[in-house]
């Protein structure tokens, strides 16, 4: 389908990035130069970003200046000064006898031990201020900033034009000049500069309403496994979960956007239909967001709630966090508000992702790594998002409270979602792009990524069959290093290339997906009976197990990061009471399941990760309840 392939992509991206290391010096100046011919007060700016600008501008239709009193709304984070610091304090804390073990912080203590000084968060505030812009919130920190103002503000503040621009029927906003600043602002990246760029659930494909046969795996083949969907208490069974442990104590939250009333009264319907608790609920929105009419994302919402509380049905909260849609910025908002929750959960999921950002290297190699006529596609469609280099520091400080976001990896198989279904015409959706690259936030290192498999049992919740999905999402970053957790773990040593260091892998651990045909889990969408899969599914899923897991746990604030715990587990010789090695053939293809690139193995894989999880078993492991 597209005229470079895979490995000549890759095999180019190397080679450019090997010579544009030897460029950053000269490059860096050189783009702070062409800032100084363009502007007369150029003395006062500092470095350009190259990867603020939208990929594949030059291919869409330049629609002139945005009307000067267009609404624009971004998020700006600030260098936190001890960012190595914070790492080793996590692996101290995470790791059983140091005297840091255990002792997570709270988003004040957090603040006030590796937070952006005051001053500099008073130049900062001015700075936008005097632009005229309106400075929405402050995180805790004062490292993430949501701003709002008109599209001449945000021009003048970031001294770029912006533009309205049209590509495939769709208008949208761009800056078309990488963004500069007033030096010594501390500023690590801009979010929202453009309108297109935003992450993408990926729930149309595997829904279903309304049939007899999607209303329990009672459809059963000569060989016993019986297809169609699973229940919660299906899945009870099938992963172990002891009756004594289902949430109590503990809350979950699910990331989305837009309406949440619908989604509250599905909820309802689901408890009601399952015998289930009626669990509490509350709706978070990130300060300066309004307009919360968007009900697209029901399905996804409906899948996420029902899924996580499904699992862990005795939690003492469900709690929405939800902007207003899924841009960039937004993302970015409702992560911070999740870290900044004192009284929130120390868990949650997030189903939806784009692809991991790719650096900025030099000038010279910017045009290689995210140039979408390589794939003849439109603007915005091309390699990376603006977001990570946000929401890396954002998930850090999670990860320092104790908190854990669980993230599917998608439903592009071994690559990321760098054209969607709209664009190439993928039939059902779920298509395995070509282009090695995982998806954002999913491969982030403070993250755990949940991977997909395809579930049958004997109709009675004991398990037959269990392989990975053929479109799960999993395998290598290109550009993140391995986390202190995967170190020594077999089948995980592909070098990242910019650094040569072996790259962090995905997925950590697996759960259901459904093979978008067959299989899935039964939830209500308006009144009726529909099943959600995909790696949507999954990490909702391993929120709700790994908040039963937490109920058990005898520590106050739990058992940490889940990553250090489930990498623990999975690295023992006792792995096996622990983990369903995911290893089974796929019964579509008769053949050892993959997703592309990468096979599920025995121990860890970059499928399913170290497999699904034996509650019971983590639960006797991590909180030494046997």
């Amino acid at each position: 389908m597209y005229p470079t392939s895979p490995r000549r992509w890759k095999a180019a991206a190397t080679a450019a990035l090997a010579a544009g290391a030897l460029l950053v010096t000269p490059a860096a100046g050189a783009a702070v130069a062409h800032t100084a011919s363009r502007r007369a007060d150029t003395q006062k700016l500092t470095r350009d970003f190259t990867y603020n600008l939208l990929p594949g501008l030059s291919q869409a239709t330049d629609l002139g200046a945005a009307p000067a009193a267009t609404p624009m709304h971004l998020v700006v984070s600030l260098d936190r000064p001890h960012l190595a610091a914070e790492r080793r304090l996590i692996t101290a804390m995470n790791t059983p006898g140091n005297a840091h073990y255990g002792h997570f912080l709270t988003p004040a203590r957090f603040a006030r031990r590796f937070g952006v000084p005051a001053a500099q968060q008073a130049r900062v505030t001015q700075y936008f201020t005097d632009a005229g812009l309106s400075v929405d919130h402050v995180s805790r920190a004062g490292d993430v900033l949501s701003l709002s103002g008109t599209s001449s503000a945000v021009s003048s503040a970031f001294h770029t034009p912006i533009d309205r621009f049209r590509t495939d029927g769709t208008t949208f906003l761009a800056n078309t000049a990488a963004p500069s600043y007033a030096k010594g602002l501390g500023i690590s990246n801009v979010v929202g500069l453009n309108t297109l760029q935003a992450y993408r659930t990926t729930t149309g494909p595997h829904t279903h309403s309304g049939t007899a046969a999607t209303t329990s795996q009672d459809s059963c083949l000569p060989t016993g496994d019986c297809i169609g969907s699973t229940t919660p208490q299906d899945l009870w069974k099938a992963y172990q979960q002891p009756a004594r442990w289902k949430g109590q104590k503990q809350g979950v939250a699910v990331f989305g956007e837009g309406q949440s009333k619908d989604v509250i009264a599905d909820l309802r319907d689901f408890e009601t239909a399952n015998k289930l608790p009626r669990v509490p609920v509350r709706v978070k929105h990130p300060k300066g967001d309004s307009g919360f009419s968007d009900d697209s994302g029901r399905v996804e919402w409906n899948i996420d709630t029902q899924a996580s509380t499904g699992m862990a049905p005795k939690v003492g909260k469900l709690t929405l966090y939800f902007g207003k849609d899924l841009s960039d910025a937004d993302v970015d908002a409702v992560f911070s508000q999740f870290a900044d929750d004192a009284k929130g959960p120390l868990q949650a999921s997030a189903s939806y992702g784009e692809c991991e950002s790719i650096p900025y290297v030099s000038d010279a190699v910017a045009p290689v790594l995210n140039d979408p006529t390589v794939y003849n596609l439109p603007a915005g469609i091309g390699i990376g998002n603006a977001s990570d280099a946000t929401l890396t520091p954002i998930t850090q400080q999670i990860a320092l409270e104790g908190k854990t976001v669980f993230v599917s990896t998608g439903d592009t198989g071994s690559s990321c979602p760098v054209a969607y279904a709209a664009v190439i015409g993928a039939g059902n959706g779920v298509l395995n792009q070509g282009v090695p690259i995982t998806n954002s936030p999913a491969s982030l290192p403070y993250v755990t990524a949940v991977g997909g498999t395809v579930l049958y049992t004997d109709g009675q919740g004991r398990r037959t069959h269990e392989y990975g999905w053929a479109f799960g999402g999993g395998g290598s970053t290109l550009f993140i290093d391995r986390p202190d957790y995967q170190k020594g773990v077999a089948n995980n040593a592909i070098p990242c290339v910019t650094t040569g260091n072996p790259c962090r892998g995905i997925a950590d651990v697996a759960a259901q997906s459904g093979d978008a045909l067959s299989n899935g889990y039964l939830i209500k969408s308006a009144g009726q009976d529909s099943y959600g899969g995909g790696t949507s599914l999954s990490a909702p899923l391993m929120q709700g197990m790994w908040a039963r897991i937490q109920s058990a746990s005898k520590k106050s604030r739990g058992n940490g990061f889940a990553n250090y715990g489930l990498y623990r587990a999975g690295t023992s010789n006792a792995a096996a009471k622990d983990y369903f090695d995911v290893t089974s053939t796929d019964t579509s293809t008769g053949v050892p399941a993959t997703n592309g690139l990468y096979p599920t193995t025995p121990g860890w894989d970059y499928v399913t990760g170290w497999g699904t999880p034996k509650v019971k078993g983590l639960i006797c492991t991590l909180d030494r309840r046997c």
